[in-house]
């Protein structure tokens, strides 16, 4: 049977538009909905820094395990030929004194305690992170949303506008004006869709997900103000519960340890063996013992550098104790000027704002009100939203750097 040219471009034509749509389907993006909870678990489960942390704590602990309790045996093996054969078996064990084998072991639990705080730090920092990133992705969300209403009513405005010069009630550069107006939204649309990619990335970078996943952030920015806070309470705090300090405190029982451990291989190791030599007709068996003798190294950079250390250790915990404590003054003090800018975008302002306009509005449509007044009412509109949407932001972000000053949830401090 022979086919038709017609019918034969048809199924090459069908075939492509299924061979099409199968690879738009394929590289389709994966639109997802996140709040801020799942989107901390998210990040704290999957995170490719996170996760090397947790491997480096496994290696810890490994550590700590793997220290045995005691070295292995050393077995040696002599044999001599020739008229006056022997063959000599010598079976020696040696003994660590001065509680080496208990110091080593505490300085591995101290650093498996370390990585385990480093483990907490970068974990409340990529909570900070994860907040902000998400507050970002909600403010850019908002403002886009606005936009896309506006670029609505704006396209109204300018068809509203051309049939009026076309009636000969407005002149030309009022069209103009409203053209501009429009252009000027679809600008701002734009620049906001940038900025909309540039936030999921970053937040899907945070979270360990895909890079090109278009996440959409549920939830507005909460409007509810933080209680009133002791800026005292707020530092002793920090003090007690940063992991950063934790970990420097430990550093002072590490060295302690080390130099302990340091005075302790200043004592020989003894060696116990047992010999079994055979000879021509004999076999005899002895005990060796040997211990070196302490006559030029009695390990004394390693203590010295251990007491050197001690200093370092008592310098680096003040030097973090100051600044811990300027880091909470300083989220703090930014807590508080965000809250007080954030006051100024009260409710009856923004409901007055939008009546404002929704009257302007209806009040130009009816032939009553100036183009020029929708297009003042119109950017004082936008530029106040977006000013409290900016506020409403800051003040969140600023929030969370406070809980990372501090170490902890503010509202442990609270309570």
């Amino acid at each position: 049977m022979k086919l038709k040219p017609s019918i034969i471009i048809a199924m090459i034509g069908m075939c492509f538009l299924t061979f099409n749509i199968l690879l738009q389907s394929a590289y389709a993006i994966q639109i997802e909905e996140v709040n801020l909870e799942s989107a901390i678990e998210t990040a704290l489960s999957e995170n490719p820094a996170l996760k090397a942390i947790r491997e480096k704590v496994k290696v810890a602990q490994v550590q700590l395990d793997g220290i045995a309790l005691f070295s292995n045996p050393e077995l040696e093996s002599e044999l001599i030929g020739g008229s006056d054969a022997e063959q000599i078996f010598e079976l020696t064990k040696t003994f660590e004194l001065g509680g080496q084998r208990s110091h080593r072991k505490q300085i591995a639990k101290i650093n498996l305690e370390k990585v385990n705080l480093i483990l907490t730090e970068e974990s409340q920092k990529l909570t900070k992170s994860v907040k902000h990133a998400f507050y970002q992705l909600v403010l850019v969300q908002e403002k886009l949303k606005l936009t896309k209403e506006i670029i609505k009513h704006n396209q109204q405005i300018l068809d509203m506008a051309r049939v009026q010069f076309e009636a000969g009630d407005i002149s030309v550069t009022q069209v103009g004006l409203a053209n501009i107006q429009l252009q000027s939204a679809l600008r701002e649309s734009a620049t906001l869709e940038s900025d909309l990619q540039l936030a999921r990335l970053e937040l899907n970078g945070l979270m360990g997900t895909s890079l090109d996943a278009a996440l959409t952030a549920i939830g507005e920015l909460p409007k509810e103000m933080s209680k009133d806070l002791d800026l005292d309470a707020l530092k002793l705090h920090a003090l007690v519960h940063r992991a950063d300090l934790k970990s420097l405190r430990l550093n002072v029982k590490q060295t302690e340890s080390t130099h302990r451990l340091a005075k302790a291989a200043n004592i020989p190791d003894l060696s116990i063996g047992g010999i079994a030599e055979r000879s021509l007709g004999s076999t005899g068996f002895g005990v060796k013992f040997s211990i070196p003798l302490p006559l030029f190294d009695w390990n004394r950079a390693e203590i010295n550098a251990a007491k050197a250390q001690k200093q370092v250790d008592t310098i680096e915990i003040t030097n973090s104790e100051r600044q811990i404590i300027r880091e909470v003054i300083t989220a703090f003090v930014s807590l508080n000027a965000a809250q007080k800018n954030l006051k100024f975008y009260d409710d009856n302002l923004l409901k007055l704002l939008n009546e404002n306009l929704t009257l302007t509005r209806s009040a130009y449509e009816l032939g009553e009100a100036e183009l020029l007044e929708v297009i003042l009412i119109q950017s004082e509109f936008v530029k106040t939203r977006f000013a409290y949407l900016d506020a409403l932001a800051a003040y969140h972000k600023a929030f969370a750097e406070l809980e990372a000053a501090i170490g902890t949830s503010i509202g442990l401090v609270i309570e």
